[in-house]
């Protein structure tokens, strides 16, 4: 993993693969983790390996109180700018930033494409009819914050699903849709969890030892590596085929894997790695 500081503001980015072209968000606050950009970062390494492409995940935080963010993200995207233009990177808004404060960089399509939250929820519930077949008749939860949550309901709708009234991680359902923060699923609260799937809305929201717990109790997790791809498919593999469909199909062909379902898909994005990296990346995308 490689970490670049900028010289121009408080501000670095994670590149998780070395000189590999890289997708990942930029999040500003008044101070970013570097664990957590790692995290992202690995989680978009999975997702690219996941669908054969030769792409890493690069991650960036821009640390800046409110009295100075303008002059911190002015500063940022000039000097950013150039990995934009040569391919490099490609950078999408996180927490703290919107797309309108990223306008000024080049490859303007590239990056909608590749944070577009409204296929970003269409991705997770291709993913979750991947998994149990359909969401006709299926009980929904959502759970979480952001705009990709809140994109959501209309996609389970579509696809027949029904939404729980007062959604909660232990809500008793068929499909739990989580999204936020990353480890927002953590051990305690995996122990509450009734549903029979979980599917992640946005990166890294499952702990690793929440996962385990999940896994013993005979849930489903798919990992958000397959499940939050359809965005990136849509950006850097166009000719690929529709990107919801590919999710689905990815998901849907380690369905009989039960509960090893995230070991299975771990397992095929590390095979694709390794076909063109000389080393794995150290740690798997879990918080």
């Amino acid at each position: 993993m490689e970490f670049h500081q900028l010289t121009s503001t408080d501000a670095f980015i994670v590149f998780d693969l070395g000189d590999a072209p890289a997708v990942g968000v930029v999040r500003q606050a008044p101070k970013v983790l570097k664990d957590g950009a790692e995290l992202l970062a690995r989680s978009t390494t999975y997702a690219a390996a996941s669908f054969g492409l030769q792409v890493g995940g690069g991650s960036a935080g821009l640390n800046a109180k409110p009295e100075g963010s303008d002059a911190a993200l002015a500063a940022f995207l000039d000097e950013v700018a150039p990995l934009v233009e040569t391919g490099r990177w490609l950078p999408g808004p996180g927490v703290g930033l919107s797309a309108e404060d990223l306008a000024g960089l080049g490859r303007p399509d590239d990056r909608a494409a590749a944070f577009d939250p409204t296929t970003a929820s269409e991705s997770a519930v291709a993913a979750a009819v991947g998994a149990l077949g359909s969401l006709n008749g299926k009980t929904v939860a959502i759970v979480g914050s952001g705009p990709i949550v809140g994109a959501a309901p209309a996609a389970v709708a579509t696809n027949g699903g029904s939404l729980v009234e007062q959604a909660s991680l232990d809500a008793e359902c068929d499909v739990l849709f989580v999204g936020g923060k990353a480890g927002l699923l953590e051990h305690d609260l995996a122990s509450t969890v009734r549903a029979r799937v979980v599917v992640p809305l946005t990166p890294v929201p499952v702990t690793a030892r929440a996962l385990a717990v999940l896994v013993r109790a005979g849930v489903v997790v798919v990992p958000d590596f397959l499940s939050t791809a359809g965005p990136l498919l849509d950006a850097v593999d166009r000719d690929g085929g529709d990107a919801t469909t590919r999710v689905h199909d990815a998901v849907a062909e380690l369905a009989d894997e039960g509960t090893g379902l995230w070991m299975a898909a771990v397992t095929k994005a590390e095979d694709h790695l390794r076909t063109w990296q000389d080393a794995l990346p150290f740690g798997r995308p879990l918080s």
